[in-house]
């Protein structure tokens, strides 16, 4: 019991020097202070680690969107590019041949690895670049695109207005020839009602396609990225936005690692000390001899009824049998006979 009672004793006064968990907690972290700092450099060295390899070899994506500004045309429904002409425009020969150039390559061997997509119901056109150093492929790959969609936007609406060219070139030949019908027969009357028709239709058809030529002429575009260029294999999209995950990951993972140090060091400390506690108990209070049964009923008697016997001097058998036996001091009265 008393080595028990030593052994409480300590552990209280340890409790009231360390205070509450949140200081032990600080006291902690500032013992095992460069385990998070080796957490978050380790943490951070694997992020640009995965950088440099991500960026070499990956799959890399971006979003484009082109807005265009015209006039609207005089005569006829507005026309204007859509984001199917401008992927045809992002993978035209021209196109690849820039970013070829730039990335030091062959057309031939670029040209499989950039993908223009759009989507119905969508003015966005998405970017795909596959194969080594896709990163910076696809930003020379932006900007081929943007510079191509801003120079080829007035022929792509030239190209949309062609019906109309088309039919204007059909309304004159039609009106030539109920010309030379019409000189033939002057006073025919179905002839000259069907030189006017010709007329009014050559009439239309020009209007329509002078409108859509200003138009076209007038025509500017501004494409933009909706999304900028990044590496699909990585989970973020950006090595800024990486290196704040990795700090966040290695002070955790630190602290984590510090806290259970401490507790480790806190459970070896214990033991060695209620270790100690038991020895210096056992060594300022050794054990009671063993006990036989007769004294054991008399002692359990005397325990239930709150009576304690009297210690008469002697020990139980089972204790001097094994007991050495006692050392008799001569009295005072034998020495003085001696004399």
């Amino acid at each position: 019991m008393p080595g028990r009672a030593a052994t409480a004793y300590t552990r209280a006064v340890d409790d009231v020097r360390q205070g509450t968990p949140a200081v032990q907690d600080l006291r902690a972290l500032r013992r095992w202070w460069w385990v998070p700092v080796a957490a978050i450099v380790i943490a951070v060295v694997v992020a640009l680690a995965l950088v440099a390899v991500s960026s070499s070899s990956a799959e890399a994506r971006f979003r484009e969107n082109v807005v265009i500004d015209a006039l609207p045309p005089l005569f006829g429904p507005p026309i204007a590019p859509g984001p199917f002409d401008y992927a045809r425009v992002a993978t035209s020969d021209a196109v690849i041949a820039d970013v070829a150039q730039r990335a030091g390559t062959t057309p031939e061997l670029m040209k499989p690895r950039l993908t223009a997509e759009a989507r119905i119901n969508t003015p966005e056109i998405d970017f795909k670049v596959t194969g080594a150093n896709a990163l910076a492929v696809g930003r020379a790959w932006r900007d081929s695109f943007e510079r191509a969609a801003v120079e080829q936007t007035p022929s792509l609406e030239a190209t949309l207005a062609q019906p109309y060219e088309r039919q204007l070139a059909a309304a004159a030949a039609a009106l030539q020839q109920r010309s030379d019908v019409a000189l033939a027969a002057p006073n025919g009357a179905i002839e000259q009602q069907q030189l006017k028709a010709a007329q009014e239709n050559y009439e239309t058809a020009s209007r329509l396609s002078q409108s859509y030529t200003i138009t076209a002429g007038t025509m500017k575009a501004q494409p933009f990225a909706v999304v900028g260029p990044y590496v699909v294999s990585a989970g973020v999209r950006s090595t800024r936005g990486r290196l704040a995950a990795a700090l966040a990951i290695g002070l955790v993972a630190g602290v984590i690692a510090a806290l259970l140090l401490e507790w480790t060091s806190r459970r070896r400390t214990g033991a060695t000390t209620s270790s100690d506690n038991v020895m210096r108990g056992a060594r300022f209070h050794p054990a009671s001899p063993p006990v036989s049964p007769d004294d054991a009923e008399v002692l359990s008697a005397a325990d239930n009824s709150g009576f304690q016997p009297a210690y008469d001097g002697t020990l139980p058998a089972a204790v001097s049998a094994d007991a050495p036996a006692p050392i008799e001091r001569p009295s005072k009265r034998a020495g003085r006979g001696s004399r």
